[in-house]
């Protein structure tokens, strides 16, 4: 049972992973793959910067400085959600998603939460129907620490049997509290377990 978890984890953690940053490692700046152009054309249009990578571990990473802000953002998107799971294995996406805040190879539980927050920043995690994607928002200076700590649970992430059976109950009532406690709020979820 763990070995299956442990299979689905390393599916799930390999999936796309998407950096939005104001600067990135000088590894990573070397082969941009294409160069966006202006969203609108005119006096009033909007040009936002962006540049596309993909990495020799397949990892692809897009990058859009902007300077007029003090902060880095780093968003994770994974390839996997409820839409995509086998409809009798409904729900490791999202029991996945609280994992991601359960420890890691170098952070203990909830330690991931405390780093980011008592440098300055913020986070969350969200399951949808076709991703599932975590984002942290920090001081630009704290983007080598934010992106060491998301690569340290991406590649390291810890599952025990204790994180496993707690996050299952939690995520569990999740379901009965927000979505079939919900009038017609079931509709959306039609393809959630429906614990």
């Amino acid at each position: 049972m763990k070995a299956r978890f442990r299979q689905l984890a390393t599916t799930l953690l390999g999936a796309a992973f998407v950096v939005a940053a104001s600067s990135l490692p000088a590894a990573a700046q070397r082969q941009p793959k294409s160069q966006a152009t202006p969203a609108a054309a005119g006096r009033n249009a909007i040009n936002i910067p962006t540049t596309y990578y993909k990495l020799d571990n397949g990892l692809r990473v897009v990058l859009s400085p902007d300077t007029t802000a003090p902060t880095v953002t780093i968003a994770a998107y994974y390839r996997i959600g409820f839409r995509i799971e086998p409809r009798d294995r409904t729900g490791f996406a999202h029991l996945f998603e609280h994992l991601m805040f359960q420890g890691s190879q170098n952070l203990g539980k909830m330690e991931f939460i405390k780093l980011v927050q008592e440098n300055g920043g913020i986070l969350n995690g969200s399951t949808r129907f076709d991703f599932t994607n975590y984002f942290e928002v920090m001081p630009a200076h704290k983007l080598e620490t934010a992106l060491w700590a998301e690569a340290d649970r991406m590649r390291g992430l810890k599952i025990t049997q204790d994180n496993l059976s707690n996050q299952q109950g939690v995520v569990s009532n999740e379901v009965k509290v927000n979505v079939l406690n919900t009038p017609y709020g079931g509709f959306p979820w039609l393809d959630m377990p429906q614990y």
